[in-house]
């Protein structure tokens, strides 16, 4: 299969379905499909609140959010808020927006808040030598002010897990467990799938009932929410294993 070789797989699509065909991690994986006016339809009956994505985009580009609220369809652009009476008109709104590119369309999950502004967060792993998974740890991105997107070039706000979820040291640490166990079985998948792969950055979504979500997992992530670590060397460690793998030839 030539997507077995690419060593930062970057179409979402292609990542969800890989996941998706591993029974283990179903449980974790919003619902998601590929944008057709029929599928956001699907969609919308089915969820109050859409997400939807370039199929290749990176740092919240091009997202789009719509919402479900009462009679009304509301689509949320980074600058534009349109509102129409009817499903149909919103799918035909979204088409002309999206054009000729290809969006994929996810389930919106109902994410922790401080102060209104949604988080979420970002778990960080590096293939080591030896073939292991060494998992560097997790932070939260907490959204700016009137935005429904958390990523840290949006004016994102870093948090760590424990103030994000507002638990005792105890507490968190079994959190911080729990995520690290699903983020472990999450890169053993996509090992499989994608054998090139060294780095992986998952983008895990807590919602109000406390479950965890799998949002999207990047392969060549960004790491600087980690310079607010508790661990003032750790962001000189990941710097350098990064370095360090993306120097060596595909």
């Amino acid at each position: 299969m030539k997507a077995k070789q690419i060593r930062y797989p970057g179409r979402k699509w292609l990542k969800h379905e890989s996941l998706w065909s591993e029974p283990l991690l179903r449980e974790y994986l919003p619902d998601t499909m590929l944008f057709t006016p029929k599928n956001f339809i699907q969609m919308i009956d089915k969820y109050t609140v859409l997400f939807l994505k370039p199929d290749l985009g990176m740092k919240g580009q091009g997202v789009m959010k719509v919402s479900r609220e009462e009679e009304d369809y509301i689509i949320r652009t980074a600058y534009y808020t349109h509102k129409y009476p009817s499903k149909k008109l919103a799918a035909l709104k979204l088409k002309h927006l999206i054009g000729d590119k290809r969006y994929i369309v996810q389930q919106g999950i109902d994410l922790i808040k401080i102060e209104d502004k949604p988080i979420d967060f970002r778990a960080l792993m590096h293939l080591k030598p030896e073939g292991d998974w060494r998992f560097f740890g997790i932070m939260g991105k907490v959204a700016a002010p009137n935005s429904f997107v958390t990523n840290h070039s949006n004016g994102g706000k870093a948090i760590r897990l424990y103030d994000a979820l507002g638990v005792s040291n105890e507490e968190g640490k079994e959190w911080y467990l729990k995520i690290k166990d699903i983020s472990l079985l999450i890169a053993s998948a996509m090992k499989e799938h994608f054998p090139k792969i060294a780095e992986l950055g998952l983008d895990i979504a807590i919602d109000t009932e406390r479950k965890i979500w799998l949002v999207e997992a990047n392969t060549k992530p960004q790491f600087q929410l980690f310079r607010y670590h508790s661990n003032p060397r750790l962001y000189g460690q990941i710097a350098a294993s990064v370095r360090a793998i993306r120097s060596t030839s595909a």
